[in-house]
């Protein structure tokens, strides 16, 4: 007689559930689950469902209201659908965009008639915002949110002003606010963003979107309905790196990250349908090395830690070289300078460039120097990227040329932390 043992997996929490969402559409639409990948999720009581919000950072959050995730989106194409529909807002920049239109609620409303049409309806909730919603306006489909607007408007200026409901689900939506649902911390967090934090949460999206569309390539992008597709590509065209070097040392250090998926148990789940042993990934080492040698003034020693700190600050994980003409300490960066650094020698490039071929897990290596030393014999066998202070060699001489790999100059003390 056999006797079999039933081992009852624990349910899993909402960020959990949340994660095992974002690995089927990696798995089946790319392009939307690796750009979920790069937000930040948190859990939300006061919010009525799924809203985008703005980190104290300046950079984007999806925040999940938990009672609506388990028993509203009962379906996991509704789930699909809810992660889609908020990085199609995103996509099209529609948080950012509130200020331009007079009345909020409308603008809300027509923000959801552009994003929901690219949702099939079984991923659709069924209170959702669609061009059907609103029979009577005989709304055209994929137009702007420009043309939803007007239009919106001006059937609810002819509403008020001759008392003739011109649409019932505009009336009912307009009266009772339900066009602010899913968006509220737009409303109060992205709608009253000063001009220059409004343009640090537009860059952090320009180096998502950029960031996506590198991982999945041409061939996940051409899954994509034809309209998306040139959204995407005039949003990469507009993204494109400035010669501005802290963008370029983001865009670098970005480089080093890799998504994947990692099989924690071997069978299938049968609860599922795929593994539930699928996780979420992310490579992202980087090998900083810092040039402590005596040449290097403390102004620079602060230009080179506000560098850092701007990287870390993006997700990576940092382990710091500082070196002279030998290795004289190693540490994990976590978000704080050390007060003072170790060396004040001569210069010497090789031992560093070993320790980073032989010695070192990272994806990449960036080197804070002013490059004044004997010209390096090790070649780095990981990208490398050649950070040089102001005052460090100027651009195109034989010493800049000696310097293997892309190089950048710091054309000022400081970093703009993001």
């Amino acid at each position: 007689m056999e006797f079999f043992t039933f081992v009852v997996m624990p349910p899993l929490n909402v960020l959990d559930q949340v994660s095992q969402t974002t690995i089927q559409l990696i798995l089946h639409e790319p392009f939307y689950g690796h750009f979920l990948t790069g937000l930040v999720k948190e859990l939300n009581q006061e919010i009525s469902t799924i809203s985008l919000g703005v980190n104290a950072n300046k950079t984007v959050k999806l925040a999940l209201n938990p009672d609506f995730w388990e028993n509203t989106l009962d379906e996991p194409a509704q789930r699909h659908g809810a992660l889609k529909h908020e990085v199609l807002h995103l996509v099209f920049r529609h948080p950012l965009q509130g200020k331009q239109f007079a009345n909020r609620l409308l603008f809300h409303l027509a923000a959801d008639l552009v994003v929901n049409q690219y949702l099939t309806p079984a991923q659709l909730s069924k209170d959702a915002i669609t061009l059907e919603r609103f029979p009577e306006l005989q709304l055209p489909p994929f137009r702007s949110i420009d043309t939803y607007y007007d239009t919106l408007n001006d059937a609810w200026n002819k509403t008020l002003r001759q008392s003739v409901v011109l649409s019932p689900a505009l009336s009912q939506l307009m009266l009772t606010g339900g066009a602010l649902a899913g968006h509220e911390l737009w409303h109060e967090e992205a709608d009253w963003l000063s001009a220059a934090e409004k343009k640090l949460l537009d860059s952090h999206l320009d180096d998502l979107l950029r960031t996506t569309v590198q991982r999945v390539g041409s061939k996940g992008i051409g899954t994509l309905p034809r309209i998306l597709q040139t959204q995407l590509q005039l949003q990469s065209t507009s993204a494109e790196p400035s010669l501005d070097w802290r963008r370029y040392l983001r865009l670098f250090s970005g480089a080093g990250q890799r998504t994947y998926l990692k099989n924690t148990i071997r069978k299938p789940s049968r609860r599922y349908g795929v593994n539930p042993g699928l996780r979420i990934r992310n490579k992202h080492k980087l090998l900083v090395i810092l040039d402590t040698s005596g040449s290097i003034g403390e102004d620079e020693v602060e230009a080179f830690f506000n560098g850092i700190q701007h990287i870390w600050k993006q997700g990576a994980e940092i382990m710091v070289l500082e070196c002279d003409t030998q290795i004289n300490n190693t540490y994990i960066y976590r978000g704080k300078a050390p007060l003072e650094v170790s060396g004040r020698g001569g210069t010497n490039f090789d031992a560093a460039l070993e320790y980073a071929n032989h010695k070192s897990a990272a994806n990449a290596v960036v080197y804070f120097t002013d490059g004044l030393g004997p010209r390096p014999t090790v070649l780095c066998r990981k990208p490398l990227l050649w950070m040089i202070s102001e005052r460090g060699v100027v651009e195109n001489t034989p010493a800049w040329m000696s310097l293997l790999g892309r190089k950048v100059k710091m054309n000022g003390s400081s970093f703009l932390i993001l």
